[in-house]
């Protein structure tokens, strides 16, 4: 299969997985607030002003959207591959100063078109496009000179060794490590972003592990087809459960960590 027939490919399993994810990552968001809370420290990590515009990239539903229009007085276009998540936010979120489009970030000028935004955010989502370039220079396009790019990543789960618990969990349930945990590395995405941006920044917001968080965010359908792809959901959830088993007390002191970075136009 050549690169851009994978894209293709990885781009429809992301919006089909996502598509039958909308129930149960509201669920979990109204229990947990995680992406409520990581777009704000995303946000004061990197000195959003208030009323100003922002173009969200893969943006779910459109928690990260109200979030920053609410506490930022932001006007946020979000745009997302799923129909179905961008369908459950506006019915959620009908501001004026708020507004869903389906569009691929990998392709934004049919969706944004000549609009021009102070910040381009990705909140807990640039891991997952396969042409993590090709959404950068898509994103620069979009972005006002002296805009920032910024993105929040993949949560790694760090022992008090440095270790990778879960690469260890995999290993104590004897199961493969997934390939395809994430699709972009960061060091990928951060080449991306200072090939077109200036002054790269990184960020972190680490946290204590909270083992009931992670295991009910692994357990949305999405998250849990990335840990176990070719399983069917019931049997993917088992195996989450199964995994966060895994931890002992002592693993249970580690932290989550968020790795954020931002750049300038």
């Amino acid at each position: 299969m050549n690169t851009k027939a994978f894209n293709e490919k990885v781009k429809l399993n992301v919006a089909n997985n996502f598509d039958q994810s909308v129930r149960i990552y509201q669920e979990f968001e109204e229990k947990h607030c995680l992406f409520h809370d990581l777009t704000l420290k995303m946000a004061e990590a990197i000195d959003i002003k208030v009323r100003s515009t922002v173009l969200d990239v893969g943006c779910g539903y459109g928690v990260s959207t109200k979030a920053l229009q609410d506490r930022f007085d932001c006007t946020v276009m979000g745009v997302d591959l799923s129909p179905k998540m961008i369908e459950a936010g506006r019915s959620l979120y009908g501001e004026a100063d708020i507004k869903l489009c389906v569009g691929d970030g990998e392709n934004l000028s049919p969706v944004v078109g000549d609009q021009r935004f102070d910040y381009v955010l990705y909140n807990a989502s640039i891991f997952i496009f396969p042409d993590v370039s090709k959404t950068i220079a898509e994103s620069c396009q979009c972005l006002r000179s002296g805009g920032k790019i910024a993105f929040s990543f993949y949560p790694q789960l760090i022992g008090n060794d440095n270790e990778d618990l879960l690469d260890l969990a995999f290993q104590r349930l004897g199961e493969p490590v997934p390939r395809f945990r994430v699709i972009t590395d960061y060091p990928k995405a951060c080449e991306a972003l200072s090939s077109r941006c200036k002054n790269l920044v990184h960020h972190r917001w680490m946290h204590p592990l909270d083992i009931e968080l992670l295991q009910d965010f692994f357990s949305i359908p999405a998250q849990s087809a990335s840990l176990f792809p070719g399983r069917g959901y019931e049997e993917r959830c088992n195996l989450v459960k199964r995994l966060f088993e895994t931890f002992g007390e002592i693993e249970k002191t580690g932290n989550t960590i968020w790795r954020l970075a931002e750049g300038t136009k």
